[in-house]
């Protein structure tokens, strides 16, 4: 049976290109510098039939036929955000396998979580990991169950490699109760590894970072470092557990730097080599993401306000005896930033409002490109030619940053293209679009 409802699929692609054009027109007079008005633009009318598209989603990848589908029915995420919300959840990109393939993760914080594969022809599950989390060079995974944290290097599709580092949570969790004694914890947590926000292996898979909704942990030596809150927080705000919201963390590629906050918290920076921690002041209210330069050179820092944010750039060589300095170079004043990745052009922004933004080295930007949900994570193929975007829609999209034009239903000022499209939903297989 063909799944295929050509008079829908037509009605599909007239709105959705006269939608992305009219954004994009209006778009393009905004930055021109005319004085518009948001209800100039029409409602995407795409949302009256997503229910039928999505049936023909699913049917066309029951019988394989993905290819006619991306040609039949262009890929999109706002018209199925008033219908399908309750389905949408958010889904974190590990990283690139190799340039066809990426590790993404979904289900935080329940027993649902799960890690996948996937590449153009499938889409494989590991429910026996619950996150995976790659090193800053891209050469180490590391993946979290219920016994604890693996770390491997030469990962194939099958999250199969050489083993390099294990992390036992009976361990961990023995080392935080001594850290932190008589104080509501991770050392307490049933499940750990629904917690997770973040996990960051380096220095060769013998130290780790983890992320977790009940603070930010260095594992190294045989040791577990509480690093936010640490043990002077918690004795001076007389915390009673060390629950974060916004925890952030990041480990520069030479692994001399940890880059990290929350909510409550500066932009904090540890300098392993001369063991100290460095704190400064956020251009906005509360700190939410950083992100470290390839060189190791610099850390972009962003603190947010509700959806908005400014991010800052900290030179390396000249934080110290700088910490009091509040004129740190401004990369970008509107951004709530949740994800970012560096390119050969700049540092792409991944916002709240569902907008890519490459920024350049002087603070200029060079593009924009909208996928339709908050932007939740991002990962560059190791030839830096595609672009894995993770939302909190559910999708996972596959941009192709060298293509030499976008197609007619994108929104955007640059040339991306998208290639393909993942579907992790609630209750549903995971699909290929």
């Amino acid at each position: 049976m063909d799944w295929l409802n050509e008079h829908i699929a037509e009605k599909w692609r007239n709105e959705g290109k006269r939608y992305a054009q009219s954004v994009n027109d209006f778009v393009r007079r905004s930055m021109a510098g005319e004085d518009l008005d948001e209800t100039e633009l029409t409602d995407d009318g795409r949302a009256e039939f997503s229910a039928e598209v999505w049936d023909m989603v699913k049917k066309a990848n029951e019988q394989n036929d993905v290819q006619r589908l991306r040609m039949e029915l262009p890929a999109a995420t706002w018209p199925f955000s008033e219908n399908f919300q309750s389905s949408m959840q958010a889904v974190r990109i590990a990283g690139y396998l190799d340039n066809h393939t990426v590790v993404l993760n979904s289900g935080f914080h329940t027993d649902q979580g799960c890690v996948y594969t996937a590449d153009s022809e499938h889409v494989r599950s590991f429910p026996q990991y619950q996150f995976a989390g790659q090193s800053p060079d891209g050469a180490l995974y590391a993946l979290a169950g219920g016994e604890g944290i693996r770390v491997i290097t030469h990962a194939d599709r099958h999250l199969e490699g050489k083993e390099v580092a294990t992390f036992r949570w009976e361990d961990i969790q023995s080392a935080i109760h001594q850290a932190l004694p008589r104080i509501e914890s991770l050392a307490d947590c049933e499940y750990p590894e629904r917690t997770l926000e973040g996990l960051i292996p380096f220095n060769e898979g013998h130290a780790l970072i983890i992320l977790s909704t009940y603070g930010i942990y260095l594992v190294e030596h045989g040791k577990v470092s509480p690093i936010h809150p640490d043990r002077a927080e918690v004795e001076e705000h007389e915390l009673e557990d060390t629950q974060i919201s916004m925890g952030h963390a990041a480990v520069s590629p030479d692994g001399r730097w940890i880059a990290f906050g929350s909510q409550v918290s500066d932009h904090m920076l540890l300098d392993r080599e001369r063991h100290h921690t460095y704190s400064l002041y956020p251009e906005s209210s509360y700190p939410h993401h950083a992100l470290f330069s390839g060189d190791s050179r610099k850390v972009w820092f962003n603190a947010c306000h509700f959806y908005n944010g400014v991010t800052m750039q900290v030179e390396l060589s000249e934080v110290e005896g700088n910490e009091s300095r509040e004129d740190w170079p401004i990369m970008d004043e509107s951004a709530r930033v949740y994800a970012s990745v560096e390119i050969p052009e700049g540092m792409v922004l991944g916002d709240a409002y569902g907008y890519l933004k490459c920024i350049d080295r002087k603070g200029q930007e060079v593009w924009r490109h909208f996928v339709g949900s908050t932007i939740y994570s991002l990962a560059i193929s190791p030839d830096q030619s595609r672009l894995a975007v993770g939302t909190f829609g559910g999708m996972v999209h596959i941009l192709d940053l060298h293509a030499d034009q976008m197609d007619d239903y994108s929104i955007g000022t640059g040339t991306l293209r998208e290639v393909e499209r993942f579907i992790v939903w609630r209750g549903e297989q995971p699909l290929r679009w």
